[in-house]
């Protein structure tokens, strides 16, 4: 059952890597689509839900407390491995990224198959929290040894405070905290301007797949691929049973946590001196993992929170 509602996602996800490889496609054409749907379409469809949603304060803490305590662990974590995963801190960023960063597209086109408006909305409140967070600990690992403290100071609170989906979530819970009525033209604009983002973020997804030269990369690819796909979603998992968080918020963040690295991690790794060619495999491979993983934590999630 799970299995056939995902499997239309990843076969979009497919058919974006089908079609990029033709020759009616160009890389500037994919770049200037997932430009749109990052900087347009997506922040759309998360202002649309959150400014619509009736949540309480206690969702954020909820969401806090779990995603943070998680995030604290598998840091230290790779901290106490980083002599047996990597020699390098190039490497071991990547790595650092492939075990905590999420695939914002694939995420929410599974909780609309699965769970719908409601688990959109919960999926957002969540991305408001998680998507700073994430933010600030992988620009902190990218120039941990590199930048005095102020520059990197700087370009931290940068990362978070122009990053398009961190603006939409706090817009919207703004919007949704105080009760101001977008104007119904307004919302219809939104809403337009929303349906495009889940559809072609996913082929945007397959399009951004690439193999570079494994190397002596399988290493360090199956720790992150373990440390993204399992141990993290574990972490989660036993963080919401710590804290009793509440079935309908546990469930969506065990499901976002247990998602693949997403693109922008590749980007990031390449502007701030990680090894962009071992975190392109670790896209590529959590991204082809996910198909498989998904469905079992999904699963689990179902039958036990």
């Amino acid at each position: 059952m799970i299995l056939s509602a995902l499997t239309p996602i990843f076969a979009i996800i497919l058919l974006g890597f089908l079609i990029s490889r033709t020759p009616i496609s160009s890389q500037a054409v994919w770049s200037e689509l997932e430009r749109l749907t990052y900087y347009i379409f997506l922040p759309a469809l998360l202002v649309l839900r959150l400014s619509a949603s009736n949540f309480d304060l206690q969702d954020i803490g909820n969401i806090s407390e779990a995603i943070g305590l998680a995030l604290f662990l598998i840091t230290v974590l790779v901290l106490v491995l980083r002599k047996l995963v990597s020699s390098d801190s190039a490497s071991l960023s990547s790595i650092y990224q492939g075990s905590i960063r999420f695939n914002t597209y694939i995420g929410l086109a599974c909780i609309d198959v699965l769970y719908g408006d409601r688990g959109l909305t919960t999926a957002a409140l969540c991305l408001a929290i998680y998507i700073p967070l994430v933010n600030v600990l992988c620009v902190v690992s990218l120039t941990g040894g590199g930048e005095g403290g102020t520059k990197r100071i700087s370009r931290i609170i940068n990362s978070v405070a122009t990053n398009p989906l961190v603006l939409a979530c706090v817009t919207g819970i703004a919007i949704s905290y105080t009760g101001f009525n977008i104007p119904s033209l307004a919302e219809s604009v939104i809403e337009i301007l929303s349906q495009p983002a889940l559809p072609i973020g996913l082929l945007a997804v397959g399009a951004g797949i690439r193999f570079v030269s494994l190397g002596e990369q399988s290493w360090q690819l199956l720790v992150a691929a373990i440390n993204k796909l399992a141990v993290f979603p574990g972490l989660v998992l036993a963080a919401c049973l710590l804290f009793e968080t509440p079935n309908s918020i546990a469930v969506i963040l065990l499901l976002l946590t247990a998602l693949p690295a997403p693109p922008s991690a590749y980007i990031l790794a390449r502007q701030l001196g990680g090894n962009e060619s071992l975190m392109a495999n670790i896209i590529t491979i959590q991204t082809v993992a996910a198909f498989f993983v998904i469905p079992v934590w999904i699963e689990f999630a179902n039958r036990h929170l």
